[in-house]
């Protein structure tokens, strides 16, 4: 989702947030262009990690212009594979005003992976929602999507009440037994107030659990899940451009939560940050997490006097709006 205009009201404030506490900062070698000598990404929303084939990481990624990739990563290099959507998929999403691709999350206890979609333009509340994926041969490594499957909720109107044209659920997690959702944002108009909501559901019957606000967690918006297990969850929060970590009690009150700012630079110059819109999350077996910057076009370029800083390619991929990939080890801050 793009932000509204009005959000250039607080750029200072999120370029300045909590100055006194350090930032996380991105593994060395990273941010990395989502890109190979072949395909580019383009307006990449989700992330989600597979598992391993050889000595190569297996990620899965969706635009919200209705692409999605298998990404290998090795290292710091990137190979995109595109992923072919069948005709089944086709004929469910024809009407869709657009294929606006949110969260992606694989679950490794099921082998489903789940897909969450914004709505758009007059039909927004029919558009969105989770869907499961089914991929060819029930093989998530296999390069093509024949169907696509609406996950029917049984309190969709209570989780869907805040939903509008291009909001809905940018986070969604999975664990053994629970399925988390997190709305992008609450909103007046073209501005983001300052909480969303969060919602804990039972994975077996799909019954609401719980309904969190996020107003005095300090949660603006939810912009990426990844849960751990049960009773622990990571999220992001672009507008604050920060990593939170929330753990559970047993009936899904919040334990603890602590909040990490994040350091978002530009690829190879630490000390030269710019204005990022950071969507997704996951985690790797290494316990490395992994966040997508979904290019905010109108800001996304950093100024002339930092571009003239990079390396040409460099500066050439920021022109060309080509996202970015972030990681960061989590073992800093458990």
């Amino acid at each position: 989702m793009r932000f509204p205009i009005i959000f250039l009201l607080v750029i200072a404030f999120l370029v300045g947030f909590n100055p006194a506490e350090k930032k996380m900062k991105p593994e060395k070698g990273f941010p990395i262009w989502l890109k190979d000598s072949l395909h580019r990404t383009d307006q990449t929303s989700g992330i989600t990690f597979l598992g391993y084939k050889g000595s190569e990481k297996y990620f899965l990624i969706c635009d919200d212009i209705g692409d999605m990739f298998h990404l290998k990563l090795k290292n710091e290099k990137v190979n995109l594979e595109k992923i072919n959507l069948g005709e089944k998929v086709k004929k469910a999403l024809k009407n869709y005003d657009k294929w606006d691709f949110e969260e992606i999350v694989y679950d490794q206890k099921t082998n489903k992976v789940f897909l969450s979609i914004e709505g758009n333009g007059s039909n927004y509340l029919d558009e969105a929602g989770l869907f499961e994926l089914v991929f060819k041969d029930n093989d998530v490594f296999k390069d093509e999507i024949k169907e696509i499957k609406r996950v029917e909720l049984p309190e969709w109107k209570k989780l869907s009440e805040h939903f509008k044209p291009n909001i809905a659920f940018e986070g969604v997690a999975v664990s053994e037994n629970r399925i988390f959702l997190g709305l992008e944002g609450t909103t007046i108009g073209e501005l983001f107030l300052d909480s969303t909501f969060l919602y804990i559901v039972d994975k077996n019957s799909l019954k609401l659990i719980r309904e969190i606000p996020t107003k005095e967690l300090k949660i603006h918006t939810i912009c990426g899940l990844y849960a751990e297990d049960d009773h622990k969850l990571f999220g992001i929060d672009r507008n604050n451009r920060n990593l939170f970590v929330i753990r559970f009690d047993e009936t899904y009150s919040v334990k603890e939560l602590k909040i990490y700012p994040l350091d978002l630079h530009v690829p190879g110059k630490d000390n030269l940050q710019y204005v990022s819109a950071l969507e997704s999350i996951t985690m790797d077996n290494d316990k490395y997490i992994y966040t997508i910057d979904d290019p905010w076009k109108k800001f996304y370029l950093p100024p002339t006097e930092v571009l003239k800083q990079l390396n040409p390619s460099d500066a050439k991929n920021y022109k060309e709006f080509i996202p970015l990939l972030f990681k960061f080890n989590s073992n800093h801050i458990r």
